[in-house]
């Protein structure tokens, strides 16, 4: 249905449905000896004609909405819906492409310095702007074939295919430096200033199972940047 639509699955089956109408109804009046033969292919292909096409329409039409809903809903269950990124569990399903790539794959575990605080002193609504904004900041300086997702709360995770440490670290302090120097104006036109805690781990062979490991490596990184002053990188 993806692929055939409904109007073309409707002449199909209808085509099917006349050729099969028609065997039956040509085998059955020769078996019982019938006359008239003419007549009854007219009933047989009228039948077919007026009554077949809007129960086979009504029927493909229902499947091609429950196939768009499943789609949607595949896409919800990997989407976080304020910022539009990946989520968690899409992060995971990456894993297994970045193992097939060429050279070490790195990982960029990003945490929102003092995010609560700006929460307790903004708001939530303001929160959630500055969860968007840095979202979109960060997306728009990795690189095509980057993986970024949202983690969960304040924290994003960027999964960088043939990528070593060097090039991650120097990737990492570029979207903290920007992030640093930025004010986010809010939509009542206040500004707010933020910084990055970023930790990075690499390594040669990563895939849905080591993935966790990856993480977590990462995340013991981020924990040093923060115990370092914050708004800093540090490699796992």
């Amino acid at each position: 249905m993806r692929h055939v639509g409904v109007w073309r699955g409707v002449a199909v089956f209808t085509l099917a449905n006349i050729i099969l109408a028609l065997t039956i109804t040509g085998v059955a009046m020769r078996l019982a000896g019938l006359e008239h033969r003419l007549l009854g292919y007219t009933i047989a292909l009228t039948c077919s004609i007026t009554i077949m096409p809007p129960l086979i329409a009504g029927l493909l039409a229902l499947i091609q909405r429950l196939d768009r809903a499943e789609r949607a809903l595949h896409r919800l269950a990997r989407t976080d819906e304020l910022t539009g990124l990946p989520n968690r569990r899409a992060l995971l399903q990456a894993a297994a492409p970045a193992h097939s790539s060429d050279g070490p794959t790195a990982l960029l575990f990003i945490d929102i310095d003092h995010f609560k605080r700006v929460n307790d002193a903004h708001g939530h609504q303001t929160g959630d702007e500055i969860l968007q904004y840095v979202s979109a900041e960060i997306a728009n300086r990795l690189r095509h074939g980057d993986q970024l997702c949202r983690y969960g709360g304040e924290e994003f995770a960027a999964l960088l295919p043939a990528t070593d440490a060097t090039a991650a670290h120097d990737l990492a302090e570029r979207i903290r430096r920007h992030l640093a120097r930025t004010s986010i104006v809010l939509d009542n036109d206040d500004r707010v200033s933020v910084t990055l805690s970023i930790g990075i781990a690499t390594t040669h062979d990563v895939d849905t199972a080591r993935i966790h490991r990856l993480i977590d490596r990462a995340d013991r990184a981020v924990y040093r940047a923060k115990h370092a002053g914050r708004n800093c990188t540090r490699q796992a």
